[in-house]
């Protein structure tokens, strides 16, 4: 499976079965861990426990049942970073998550409370975060393709052009946008092709953990409309 079919079969799953993951497969989810670490400068741990990998930390939705293996998302916040910590933990999460899905793997997005009372599973600098978590595991059923917006609701051309006259290039992020998990569905994000007709704006709207679902969004949109057809505003 590649990135592109990943992001079509990955669906969001909270209960897992017993079936330790390859460690082949664990292996080369290390080697993308410190991959984003690098690029995206954060500090992603890669988290294993029998009993509950999520240290027993509450999730702010959705019951997980046997998580025995999760993605930490832990960063600092940098003032002087183009992208802020919970959209930098979306969009290299995300990519995880997809690799996750291409080796086989289910995932599920999280956000913890009270991670810095965990059971130990990771520590928090005094500048650090973690915006959020991501369940690694095989699926006890598969998960269900989440409600998408429309491509009308997700994207715009600035001024008076119109949606049906945007270069292919565009659409296609778009139709990658709509495949992007978001918190409780809602997909709070917003691309606007620009009127040089090769510069994107993206923007979080209102909503649940926005910035965290911008991120995603945006590594979508990039995989569709391809990295050398546009430039990000």
């Amino acid at each position: 499976m590649n990135i592109f079919e990943a992001m079509e079969a990955r669906h969001a799953v909270r209960d897992f079965t017993d079936q330790p993951i390859d460690g082949a497969v664990l292996d080369k989810l290390r080697a993308a861990v410190a991959e984003a670490n690098a690029d995206g400068g954060l500090d992603i741990r890669l988290v294993h426990d029998d009993a509950d990998a999520f240290g027993g930390c509450p999730t702010h939705y959705g019951r997980f049942k046997n998580v025995r293996w999760c993605v930490a998302l832990v960063g600092r916040d940098d003032a002087d970073a183009d992208v802020d910590l919970d959209e930098r933990a979306g969009y290299f999460g995300e990519r995880l998550a997809l690799t996750a899905v291409s080796l086989g793997l289910d995932t599920g997005w999280a956000v913890l409370h009270e991670v810095a009372e965990h059971n130990g599973f990771w520590r928090l600098e005094d500048d650090e975060r973690m915006p959020a978590a991501i369940a690694l595991g095989h699926a006890t059923r598969p998960g269900r393709p989440h409600r998408s917006r429309p491509v009308e609701e997700l994207g715009a051309v600035e001024g008076d052009g119109a949606l049906a006259d945007a270069p292919e290039w565009f659409m296609r992020g778009l139709q990658a946008a709509q495949l992007a998990p978001s918190a409780l569905g809602k997909q709070p994000f917003r691309f606007t092709l620009l009127s040089d007709g090769r510069t994107v704006h993206a923007e979080a709207l209102e909503g649940v953990q926005s910035d965290i679902g911008l991120g995603i969004a945006r590594l979508h949109f990039e995989l569709g409309a391809g990295h050398t057809e546009f430039v990000w505003a």
